[in-house]
């Protein structure tokens, strides 16, 4: 196992574990659900700790035992303070194995059936002095879209198109790094769906892997008015798919 994050590292997360904590109990006592359920299933925490997507694969059994010793704690503070433990004792979570990484920031997916290839974003406890998306690192970003958009075109004959899914469409300063046609063809996306993932929970998060306060606040007032058969609605912004075909990308980038 790789080295642990160690508790510094794991304190930085508080108040985005804290927030995600009081949503899995809200969801739970209004959905009339196990809080294990809750935490294991409607949470980020079983990517966060480095167990996998739960899109692709069943809980962790070790994460499970970890859920059900949560859960069974009555305070919502020894709760946290559990989770911040655990939290520092796991390793970083990486880029899952299906992933081609360009750069810190950027990775894409080999095209699927339909020849689309799906691409994601990640920042993780980053010390600089602005963000990645920052506009004094538009260049930088726009390097490493170049290269990754070049080894799809050169790699996957198949590829015919890029997709992505992401809060983060919401922002021009991830929009602008992409072409119009995929930047502006953006819609929220529908569920049912999961909500397990850094696509709907890193609106929480700044540069430095800090909650973001505003952010927080917004979401527990708007857990007040949780709809159950829609959770999703309550997350302040809701996650955006996108497309384009591939074309679009090669004259972008002049590949």
């Amino acid at each position: 196992m790789a080295e642990a994050k160690g508790r510094a590292v794991a304190e930085i997360a508080r108040d985005f574990f804290g927030a995600q904590l009081h949503w899995a109990d809200v969801f739970a006592a209004k959905a009339g659900l196990r809080l294990t359920e809750t935490i294991t299933f409607h949470t980020n925490f079983h990517r966060l700790f480095a167990y996998g997507n739960l899109s692709k694969q069943a809980a962790d059994p070790e994460f499970a035992a970890l859920a059900d010793r949560i859960a069974a704690m009555r305070d919502s503070g020894a709760r946290l303070d559990a989770l911040i433990l655990a939290y520092a004792d796991r390793p970083p979570d990486p880029w899952p194995a299906d992933r081609f990484p360009f750069g810190p920031h950027f990775a894409c997916e080999a095209p699927n059936a339909e020849g689309a290839v799906r691409i994601h974003f990640r920042n993780r406890f980053n010390e600089a002095a602005v963000g990645p998306l920052h506009a004094s690192n538009l260049a930088r970003r726009r390097e490493e879209l170049t290269a990754m958009f070049g080894h799809a075109v050169r790699e996957w004959p198949t590829a015919r198109s890029v997709v992505g899914q992401s809060w983060l469409y919401n922002t021009e300063g991830y929009r602008r790094l992409f072409p119009a046609a995929y930047a502006n063809s953006r819609q929220p996306v529908t569920g049912p769906r999961p909500i397990h993932g850094l696509s709907t929970w890193g609106q929480f998060l700044d540069f430095r892997g800090r909650a973001r306060p505003e952010i927080a606040e917004q979401f527990k007032r708007n857990l007040e008015t949780l709809d159950v058969t829609q959770p999703w609605l309550s997350f302040p912004f809701q996650v955006l798919a996108v497309t384009a075909p591939l074309e679009s990308f090669r004259r972008e980038y002049d590949l």
